[in-house]
């Protein structure tokens, strides 16, 4: 980005000197080739210009979505749903807008909000990550709970 504002200004320079020039060049075909090397240094400046902008324009939007996410991350709070496993709750505060749920750890590093759904596999009842199927347990099912396989919420 350095190089490319570097450029644009070096050529914006050559540009100028070539303009004083041209009140000096009486001869029409050198004044010719002024006026077209003059050009060509113009469309050069204005090139790294428009890179410039879309380069900055990139930047504005990446730094607001850092913004965005930090201020969405504020709402949860890591919490240990049981059996080793952590996941970010949605903090109590907050429920009276949005309903209660967890998002999936990893995705919270990665600044993407996941919700978990309630599920069960084999002896397990816990959330599970629907894009990946990343399962959470979060409590052991007795024998006679294993045959009722609807997800209790536990949060």
């Amino acid at each position: 980005m350095v190089g490319e504002a570097l450029a644009g200004l070096s050529a914006l320079k050559t540009a100028f000197d070539l303009a004083k020039g041209l009140k000096d060049i009486t001869d029409v075909a050198n004044r010719n080739a002024a006026v077209i090397e003059l050009q060509e240094k113009i469309l050069t400046a204005q090139s790294a210009q428009a890179s410039l902008v879309e380069r900055i324009s990139e930047l504005e939007e990446k730094v607001a979505g850092f913004e965005t996410w930090d201020a969405e991350k504020k709402r949860y709070v890591l919490t240990d749903m049981g059996l080793g496993t952590l996941v970010y709750a949605l903090k109590d505060e907050e429920t009276s807008v949005e309903h209660a749920h967890c998002i999936c750890t990893a995705c919270f590093q990665h600044r993407k909000r996941s919700i978990l759904q309630p599920d069960s596999e084999g002896w397990y009842r816990g959330l599970k990550r629907p894009e990946c199927k990343t399962f959470f347990k979060t409590e052991m099912m007795s024998f006679s709970a294993a045959s009722d396989l609807t997800p209790r919420r536990r949060f």
